[in-house]
């Protein structure tokens, strides 16, 4: 929670410099370094960094949450008739600020914030570093600092407030901007509005762009932040915010960059989960060594695991026959007695065995798209349809391109970002940008009519937040009160 950033960021940095074990949150503070000298060179940097990654893979993020909650509170997925109890009152409207996963979801989100602050703020002590080698990989780390920070205040905003918008001036509550960690003073502050949540958001990704062109790091990988993904995140944030011209551009610069390819139509669904495939842009990374067991996103897809979470017959409907993306989902029974048959079982995301599948945080496709959304709502229709055709065609070479325009064209292209990025978290997320309203399938055939916009769709400020914030203390969420 925000008013013990105090004892998160001393426990955490303790975590991090010591092998950013799975335990970490049951380190004991005493046993620590201090945390205003933890990061003091190049080695406590990358230290540092790591741990920030380590922290982002958590089941209370992007290990499970951050993919789980927008597709199930949306129109992708339900929870089975037969279930292990988890995420019940997500899945039906029903949580409260008391619940268990929106509060961890909130802390854990908050604990790399607090220690991507600590980098941002440690970081250029480092930075006159003997060498020029070292000098660009610490600048380059502060970038993927500021990168991550503004990613995980965009994903706190998407889960705990609405979309930017849902108010004429976007001056709607946002999220606490917690920029900076102070180990020895108690942090409270207040929520900002959405328009300057944005503003924070797009501050830190422009800051990470300019330091990676700075640092001339030519440092390449899916699992760490670079300069090309930090502009991806750039132009999904623009998207949100309306921004169609910076969308597009910012989009445009990484598919011309050359440097990631879309799989092709027949490797799409065999090589999804292949670490570093050539449409991935960034991703988070997990090995056997990590493994997240039961705790993992597979677990609640697989029937080996829990087998709780089920597509949706009205998702499954979207595609043709001949789609590949018809290979996520396999109609099947769930297992157990008592439980859906058939069903549609989520299988992008399945390995119960070593837990090593890396989750996809940003694909080259979704880019794509972006830049077909942004072209098309500048009315350049021709530009966007060719980008949103890559995409069409490529999940099915025998279909009709798309030859749509005006709002059947916009249709088109919210179709496509349903078909590609299912169960990857982005549904509920563009349903509320759009203000679509949709319905929400629960078990045995029971629905929910979702009004959009409305207040149903974002989670509650936790209650403990709020018992322990002062300044947030009558800033809940409209219809949690």
């Amino acid at each position: 929670m925000l008013q013990r950033y105090k004892h998160i960021a001393w426990v955490l940095i303790a975590a991090l410099i010591t092998g950013c074990g799975k335990d970490f949150l049951n380190q004991d503070p005493t046993a620590a370094t201090e945390t205003r000298h933890a990061i003091k060179d190049l080695a406590g940097l990358r230290a540092a960094i790591n741990g920030v990654y380590s922290l982002m893979q958590n089941e209370n993020y992007y290990g499970r949450a951050m993919l789980l909650l927008p597709d199930l509170r949306g129109d992708n997925e339900y929870i089975s008739v037969l279930n292990s109890n988890r995420y019940r009152n997500l899945d039906q409207f029903i949580v409260t600020a008391n619940d268990q996963y929106i509060t961890d979801t909130w802390n854990q989100l908050y604990a790399v914030v607090a220690n991507a602050n600590m980098i941002i703020q440690k970081g250029p002590s480092v930075l006159l570093a003997p060498s020029a080698a070292d000098s660009t990989e610490a600048v380059g780390i502060v970038a993927e600092a500021y990168a991550v920070r503004g990613l995980v205040f965009f994903d706190i905003a998407r889960l705990y407030a609405q979309a930017y918008n849902y108010t004429p001036d976007a001056m709607h509550m946002g999220i606490p901007l917690a920029i900076t960690t102070d180990v020895d003073v108690v942090q409270s502050p207040s929520r900002s509005s959405v328009k300057d949540t944005y503003v924070q958001i797009i501050k830190d990704l422009s800051q990470s762009i300019r330091l990676f062109n700075d640092s001339k790091n030519t440092a390449f990988s899916s699992g760490r932040i670079n300069l090309y993904s930090a502009r991806a995140l750039l132009a999904r944030v623009l998207l949100y915010k309306g921004d169609w011209e910076g969308a597009e551009a910012a989009a445009s610069q990484v598919i011309s960059s050359s440097k990631y390819s879309l799989l092709a139509t027949d490797k799409v669904v065999s090589d999804f989960n292949q670490t570093g495939n050539s449409e991935t842009i960034f991703e988070i990374i997990n090995t056997p060594v990590d493994n997240r067991s039961t705790d993992a996103l597979s677990f609640m897809f697989s029937q080996a695991g829990y087998g709780d979470v089920l597509a949706t017959d009205d998702v499954r409907g979207i595609y043709d026959d001949k789609d590949v993306r018809l290979g996520f989902l396999k109609r099947d029974k769930r297992a157990g007695n008592g439980g859906e048959n058939p069903a549609n079982i989520i299988t992008k995301y399945k390995d119960v065995t070593n837990f090593s599948e890396s989750i996809k945080v940003m694909r080259l496709a979704e880019l794509y798209l972006v830049r077909a959304e942004a072209l098309a709502r500048l009315g350049r229709e021709e530009d966007a349809r060719q980008a949103l055709n890559n995409i069409v065609l490529r999940a099915n070479p025998g279909t009709a391109p798309v030859t749509a325009g005006g709002k059947a064209l916009l249709d088109a292209i919210a179709l496509e970002r349903r078909k590609e990025l299912a169960f990857e978290g982005h549904r509920l997320f563009d349903l509320a940008r759009t203000g679509t309203p949709f319905v929400k399938y629960l078990a045995s055939n029971r629905t929910i009519t979702v009004a959009l916009p409305g207040p149903k769709i974002i989670l509650p400020i936790p209650q403990r937040e709020l018992d322990a914030n002062p300044n947030i203390r009558h800033q809940q969420n409209e219809g949690y009160n």
